[in-house]
Parts: structure tokens; C-alpha cells; sequence
């Protein structure tokens, strides 16, 4: 009876750990994605999108509006600049459509987001990107 009844209590505490552990794991599959992929694609390059890496590791801090506008900084790189974002990343850098690495200095994802506009509005596909993008926040 008492091998029973020690059998019946470890099967539970087993059961309750093993119910511990797959609470942890779904929360963590349920934790911040790490790559936010690209909204529009390029034509023209191996890589149809630009990819942006970044230190930061919570994507909500890309849900801040740009400038005046009605759009968030994930949607104006994403979209308007066709570029994916990976997060939590060792350094923040940006991978051109060719594959040229660029480093970025800026910490906040607003910094970021202007440091990254103004770079790719420099590059010869980003430029035309970049006057077709202020065009569109003119008329809104």
C-alpha cells in the first residue's frame, strides 16, 4: 500500500514538472520574433531586400511613428525601403541588396531608423526608393 500510494505521489510531481517545463518552452516560442521579413521585394539584385540588423531586441520599440506620419519605423523600412529586420543581433548593420555591410552607430530605434534612411537614400536604387517615399508623405 505505501509503495502505492509513493508511486501514485512521484507519478504526480512528475506530471507537474513535466507540465512546468512545456509552460516554459511555449512561452518562449511565443517570445519576440527575431526577424521581421521584408514587406515588398526588389527587382533587379540576387537579393530582393535589404537586410537591417539590429542590437535591439524588442520589436515593439519599432512601432513608434516616423516623424509626422501616420506610418511606424517598422512599416517605413520594411515597405517603403524593402528591408527585412533581424533582431537582437551582435551590431547594427545594414546588408545592401549586393551584399555591401554598412555599420550603424545609432542605439534607439528612431536614431536608427534616420541613420538608416539617410544611408540608403545614397545608394543608387535606395535614392529612387527614398524621393518616391517623401513624395507619398507629402500628400498625406
Amino acid at each position: 500500500m505505501i509503495y502505492i500510494l509513493n508511486q501514485t505521489y512521484s507519478d504526480t510531481i512528475m506530471r507537474y514538472v513535466i507540465l512546468a517545463i512545456a509552460v516554459v518552452l511555449s512561452l518562449s516560442s511565443y517570445s519576440q520574433e527575431e526577424e521581421l521579413p521584408a514587406l515588398r521585394l526588389s527587382d533587379g539584385f540576387s537579393k530582393p531586400y535589404r537586410v537591417l540588423n539590429t542590437t535591439i531586441s524588442d520589436k515593439s520599440l519599432f512601432d513608434q511613428y516616423y516623424n509626422d506620419s501616420k506610418l511606424t519605423l517598422d512599416f517605413v523600412i520594411r515597405y517603403h525601403f524593402y528591408t527585412s529586420i533581424n533582431l537582437n543581433s551582435d551590431q547594427n548593420e545594414l546588408i545592401s541588396m549586393d551584399g555591401t555591410k554598412f555599420n550603424l552607430s545609432s542605439k534607439n530605434a528612431k536614431d536608427l531608423t534616420d541613420e538608416f534612411i539617410s544611408l540608403v537614400s545614397k545608394m543608387y536604387v535606395g535614392r529612387k526608393e527614398f524621393i518616391e517615399f517623401k513624395k507619398l508623405n507629402k500628400n498625406k
